[in-house]
């Protein structure tokens, strides 16, 4: 979808306009669903969290500004929702990849896939603490640039950098392990 097309849909929506937002939804829902999906490595808590994202959205579309990329605003608000749902469950071991439940309106397909890279993310990220996660998934999964991350996240370069070098420091000794 064209950036003038987004932002005649956002100013409907602005106007209360639901059906323009559900063209927003149907632009932006997979891309959402996979970050989600990469961060937390539950299909359940994914869904959750794209839901909570649109749901924010929704409710925040007015305060959007123009001046910056509709899919970075987005993003930065996935992100912060994801962030929180890692955060509450850091001390939980949260993904059990053995029993990972098969939902019937999945594809065969997708849902192998899911539930391999479920597998590897969980395997080379499960020590890493939630920014680590945050801010590898971003620049590594999602190959986002560090001053689009600065933005989705707030954190300042340095941090972003010093949390990156130690996620990936960490990662590089999972996959020597494996």
């Amino acid at each position: 979808m064209e950036p003038l097309q987004i932002s005649q849909y956002i100013e409907l929506c602005r106007l209360g306009n639901s059906a323009a937002f559900k063209n927003i939804v149907s632009e932006y829902q997979q891309l959402i669903y996979s970050l989600a999906f990469k961060l937390l490595c539950n299909e359940q808590d994914a869904e959750d969290a794209t839901q909570d994202t649109f749901v924010k959205v929704w409710q925040n579309i007015s305060n959007y500004k123009p001046q910056y990329k509709f899919s970075t605003w987005i993003y930065k608000i996935t992100v912060h929702i994801c962030y929180d749902k890692m955060r509450i469950k850091k001390h939980i071991d949260y993904v059990d990849v053995e029993n990972y439940d098969e939902y019937s309106d999945v594809n065969q397909e997708d849902f192998l896939h899911n539930k391999e890279l479920k597998k590897l993310i969980v395997k080379l990220t499960k020590g890493l603490t939630p920014k680590q996660k945050l801010i590898f998934t971003l620049s590594d999964l999602e190959e986002m640039k560090v001053e689009e991350i600065k933005t989705v996240t707030g954190l300042s370069s340095s941090k972003i950098k010093s949390n990156l070098y130690l996620a990936r420091k960490y990662i590089k000794l999972k996959i020597n392990d494996l």
